[in-house]
């Protein structure tokens, strides 16, 4: 029913920065083991009557009942610590989205140093903002109770996602955000019938994975997923933007505004994070391009078509005109210029960047193995074939046997020299029409070409959720495939 899990394991120590800019984070990958992430988490014996004296007995919860997938409201922590302890459950239910920055449970907790070196909140957020005017999303505690289910969705604003499981388990099915899966899901997630459709049936591969206590998880941008949770579950985790596949964040983003929804579901401040973002970039290009990755380059020169977009834009009202500049820094008074400037050095980087890679190939083939050649014949036919086929007639290929394996990072410094090359053109040919201030910038976004919540989106959800209905508690109504669906997956856990 479902592929097999292909993504990486990786230790944690492996898990650098200097690995992220080689892949560009384009898949998932699971850490078994918290040693050489440098984050600090919970015990993993922490029970919720522990987080609920943490976070305070009062505090205010969001809990979801997983069978109506309703809100309810008037929940406290309190509350939903004796239900979750509570041996007679009278129903499944789940709290998904506890947001605990700056609580003394949350300053107990340190994230994943990968994540903060990344996370634009922590690099280009000012930091005098912060903690009173800044995307509460960096920290989530989930709390989920056996059999729950969270249907397919994204991150919101196409942000990634850390994800760290105390105790419990969890099962992911993941779909690649490839753009015939990306226009699948954009009507799927619009359609009335969606809660009768199991999304994984409408795409060519759905991979299952599953992950258990100790387990560390990386969900990069875009990736359409599902959550079944087999048995209770506490989680740790939180929501990030980056600067390596920058392109896809804004597609995502602009799926939301497409589909219309709400401002609840959506990544705070996300225009603003950008354009700070913008500010950074631009300073950074200027003063020490050469340590940009290309999926960086590539990333900021859609970010600077993205946002000149909203600067210059004719069909805007006067209404929508004003909300723009509101999303504008106060510090950006230029922004057509900031833009203008971005394009130019964007430009000088990629080209130069474009001139190491072409060194870096010239330098590889200098030093290829030599390869052996050999002729090959075939056995002689037997007789029956003999008047088909007469060997002297027919010339044989030279089938050529490399005696050392270097065929693919060769194909690999080929593939980087062509992206870079139509990537400079784009941008020659946009460094051109910007000179004028109203002009349009037409450079492709989709830079995600390459392939190597919120149960678990983390305080994610697009439109409405939608989950699955467990065995002891069903919805007196008939049965939908994607019911059918979930309980065949029940019965296998």
């Amino acid at each position: 029913m479902f592929a097999n899990d292909p993504f990486k394991r990786y230790a944690g120590e492996d898990v650098t920065l200097e690995l992220i800019k080689r892949t560009g984070l384009r898949q998932p990958f699971v850490v078994e083991q918290a040693e050489g992430l440098d984050m600090q988490m919970p015990d993993s014996d922490i029970t919720v009557y522990d987080i609920a004296q943490a976070v305070g007995e009062d505090r205010p919860v969001e809990v979801i009942d997983v069978a109506t997938q309703a809100e309810l409201p008037g929940w406290t922590m309190g509350q939903w610590a004796a239900y979750y302890h509570s041996p007679d459950r009278d129903r499944i239910r789940n709290v998904i989205s506890l947001e605990i920055s700056g609580t003394d449970f949350g300053d107990r907790i340190k994230r994943p140093r990968i994540v903060r070196e990344m996370d634009w909140i922590d690099t280009m957020w000012p930091a005098e903002l912060k903690p009173k005017e800044y995307p509460k999303v960096q920290l989530y505690c989930l709390m989920g109770t056996k059999d729950s289910y969270t249907d397919f969705h994204i991150d919101f604003g196409g942000s990634s996602v850390f994800y760290h499981i105390l105790h419990g388990s969890k099962v992911f099915y993941f779909i690649e955000p490839t753009s015939k899966n990306l226009k699948k899901y954009q009507k799927w997630s619009s359609s009335p019938d969606q809660s009768m459709i199991f999304f994984g049936d409408e795409v060519k591969e759905c991979y299952a994975v599953h992950l258990k206590a100790g387990n560390t998880m990386i969900i990069p941008t875009g990736w359409i997923h599902a959550v079944y949770t087999p048995e209770d579950a506490v989680v740790i985790g939180g929501n990030f933007l980056h600067g390596y596949n920058i392109a896809t964040q804004l597609q995502i983003y602009d799926i939301e505004e497409h589909t219309n929804v709400p401002a609840k579901f959506r990544f705070p401040f996300y225009k603003r994070i950008n354009w700070y973002a913008a500010l950074k970039y631009d300073d950074l290009l200027k003063r020490n391009p050469s340590t940009l990755s290309r999926y960086e380059l590539q990333g900021i020169a859609a970010l600077a078509q993205w946002l000149h977009k909203d600067v210059v834009s004719d069909q805007a009202t006067s209404e929508q005109r004003k909300s723009m500049r509101a999303d504008i820094p106060s510090t950006i008074v230029d922004p057509v210029a900031l833009i203008n400037s971005m394009m130019q050095n964007i430009g000088k980087a990629l080209e130069q960047a474009l001139v190491n890679v072409q060194k870096s190939k010239t330098n590889s083939q200098k030093q290829k193995a030599p390869k052996l050649i050999l002729k090959v014949k075939p056995e002689k036919r037997k007789e029956e074939e003999e008047d088909e086929y007469e060997d002297d007639e027919i010339e044989w290929p030279d089938e050529e046997i490399p005696q050392e394996d270097e065929a693919l990072a060769s194909d690999d410094e080929e593939y980087q020299q062509e992206d870079d090359e139509e990537q400079l053109k784009k941008v020659k040919m946009s460094n051109k029409r910007t000179k004028t201030k109203r002009a349009s910038i037409k450079m492709e976004q989709d830079m995600n070409s390459q392939s190597s919540d919120d149960d678990d989106g983390l305080g994610t959800r697009i439109k409405k959720r939608r989950g699955q209905v467990s065995r002891a508690h069903k919805p007196v109504q008939s049965s939908t495939v994607k019911q059918r669906l979930m309980e065949r997956i029940i019965k296998r856990h």
